[in-house]
């Protein structure tokens, strides 16, 4: 490659060779910019097919397609992939979403859709991962449990859920609605309507106690059980169903285990 000073010498030894180049660069210089121009026009290049791939299961394919189709018009190289995505996730039941360009003049839209786990609040919806639903009025999956708990603590009530599930499986118990109050206290009700206070510490050592002794001392006698205080240290309280007439009862109960 000719250095620097080459090049300088070359063009003072031929000095109309220096207005040629400098022609040369400024027309291709022109020719690109032409180019550019026509590729970037709004009316260049318009988007004329739309493609959705996934399951329309619970997804409406006409509230889907009407949610993206204004960011889908215009030019197909100044689509704003992004904007695409965040419209098609805002559609109910419409969980990850990608997009991509068809040459040349498509968009395809890849999606799948929400596997709710469970009931959130007064009117939301938790999803396998953990991430919170909005379904924006529409009906979810009826019988599925129900978790409560302060904002942003989806997550995190919904893997205290699996664990006292799994520990309650072996005895049949099963939960109806599993609660952190915003204290950060826990509280379980179960589908047979007893109730399980746990407090703030380790909830699932405590459902782990109760369910040793479950079989024993409550399974005879659960359906006059309505809640069962875990907080002691070596036991815990029953408060029982009242009989007809009768004053409502608690009866405290040693678990038989040395776990303080």
């Amino acid at each position: 490659m000719p250095s620097f000073e080459a090049l300088q010498q070359h063009l003072v030894e031929r000095p109309w060779r220096a207005g040629l180049y400098a022609f040369g660069a400024l027309t291709l210089a022109t020719l690109v910019l032409l180019v550019a121009d026509t590729l970037l026009r709004p009316e260049s290049f318009p988007v004329r097919n739309m493609s959705f791939e996934g399951e329309f299961r619970q997804v409406d394919p006409q509230a889907l397609a009407a949610a993206v189709v204004d960011t889908v018009r215009g030019n197909f190289f100044l689509l704003n992939l992004d904007a695409i995505r965040t419209h098609a996730r805002r559609v109910p039941w419409v969980h990850e979403v990608t997009v991509r360009r068809l040459w040349p003049d498509g968009v395809h839209i890849q999606f799948s859709e929400q596997q709710l786990v469970a009931r959130w609040g007064k009117s939301g919806w938790v999803n396998a991962q953990g991430d919170y639903v909005n379904l924006h009025g529409e009906e979810g999956p009826a019988n599925l449990p129900w978790l409560a708990g302060p904002d942003g603590l989806q997550a995190r009530v919904l893997e205290h859920y699996r664990k006292l599930s799994t520990i309650l499986a072996p005895v049949q118990l099963h939960i109806a609605m599993l609660t952190l109050t915003d204290r950060h206290s826990w509280s379980v009700v179960l589908q047979n309507g007893l109730v399980l206070t746990l407090g703030r510490e380790e909830p699932e050592s405590k459902v782990e106690r109760f369910t040793r002794v479950y079989p024993r001392a409550l399974a005879a006698q659960a359906a006059r059980a309505k809640r069962v205080d875990l907080r002691y240290t070596n036991g815990f309280s029953v408060e029982w169903v009242p009989r007809s007439g009768a004053p409502r009862a608690s009866e405290i109960m040693s678990t038989g285990f040395n776990e303080g």
